[in-house]
């Protein structure tokens, strides 16, 4: 193994030039400012096609992790270039993905191109590449798949974009960052997962079958029933609900849960709140959704929700193993 980290271009905001903002496929045209990148100890990999993270597909998140597969035992850690829209999804789902992980895996990105020269990239870029290099700078290892963003290190699975503009477009609202960056790269120790012992190895099975659905005043439930009815393909349903998991306790939306949890299609609930969690049975309709036996989201995000779902459904998991799989943690998504 180098002691090197891998930088793996997939786009985004950070690499993009021109008007309107567009990819550049030659990475020595967004860092030929930037002389002071030619001293990290870094390679780097670029993807065939960059794209704008709202084109991220489940064959996407599939081609990263074999990327990182293929060159796990060369670098002491990774560095993802990625758009900033669906970052939490990827770095969620990377989480379920990489199994064992005992390499930082550092998604970062940038609310403005590199070649502005107001650009948050060049910081996150290096900030990124100090914790995936982490021993070459005297930092603790840090085994997880992470966002750095601004002044922050937050756990993947955690995180969530909540501002679109600004330089701090990352938060974790119910999970304290795993560093502080300032003028020093401060690792709070009891807030990193413990190094794995057993064998790093990748799981490629993703099934996107699932419907997500935020719910609001005046829904119509036999829109739900209506159109799962009609696509026999879902597999799984997501309500973001409100509050502390809240929903409708009218005789119509309870029967509908009802009668699609009879077809033994899982269904959880998340808030829609950005931070607190779903408490069962608190309320009337939590207690009547507790006893139809829908799934306590607990404090989630809707990033780590969907694809935690769309991960056990993967595995071809019955209705009462992606039950105790969401009352349980993989690897410090939500509290239990």
């Amino acid at each position: 193994m180098e002691d090197k980290v891998l930088i793996i271009n997939t786009g985004g905001t950070i690499g993009m030039v021109g008007k309107p903002l567009r990819p550049a496929y030659n990475w020595s045209e967004i860092t030929k400012e930037y002389s002071m990148l030619e001293k990290f100890p870094t390679d780097y990999y670029q993807f065939e096609k960059l794209i704008d993270s709202s084109d991220v597909t489940t064959d996407f998140w599939i081609r990263l992790v074999e990327v990182i597969e293929k060159n796990y035992d060369k670098y002491l850690g990774f560095v993802i270039l990625h758009g900033t829209d669906t970052m939490a999804y990827t770095g969620s789902m990377l989480s379920f993905l990489l199994k064992n992980l005992a390499k930082p895996v550092v998604l970062t990105g940038a609310q403005a191109p590199m070649v502005n020269p107001r650009s948050d990239g060049l910081q996150n870029l290096i900030n990124s590449i100090y914790i995936a290099g982490h021993k070459l700078f005297d930092i603790p290892l840090i085994p997880e798949v992470c966002i750095c963003f601004r002044d922050s290190l937050l756990r993947a699975n955690r995180s969530k974009k909540t501002d679109s503009n600004n330089y701090y477009g990352f938060s974790s609202p119910n999970y304290n960052p795993l560093a502080e960056i300032a003028t020093e790269i401060k690792v709070i120790s009891d807030r990193i997962l413990k190094v794995p012992t057993e064998k790093f190895y990748v799981e490629k099975n993703i099934d996107a079958n699932v419907l997500l659905l935020e719910l609001f005043p005046g829904l119509n439930s036999k829109y739900i029933s209506d159109f799962i009815e009609s696509n026999k393909n879902i597999k799984a349903l997501i309500l973001k609900t409100y509050g502390s998991g809240n929903t409708p306790t009218s005789e119509d939306f309870i029967e509908t849960l009802k009668s699609i949890s009879k077809k033994g299609i899982p269904i959880l609930d998340i808030t829609q709140c950005i931070s607190g969690s779903v408490k069962m049975p608190l309320y009337e309709s939590t207690d009547k959704l507790s006893k139809l036996g829908i799934i306590n989201g607990s404090d989630i995000t809707s990033e780590a929700g969907l694809t935690k779902m769309m991960y056990l459904l993967g595995k071809n998991l019955g209705l009462q193993e992606i039950k105790n799989a969401f009352s349980s943690s993989i690897c410090g998504e939500q509290t239990i």
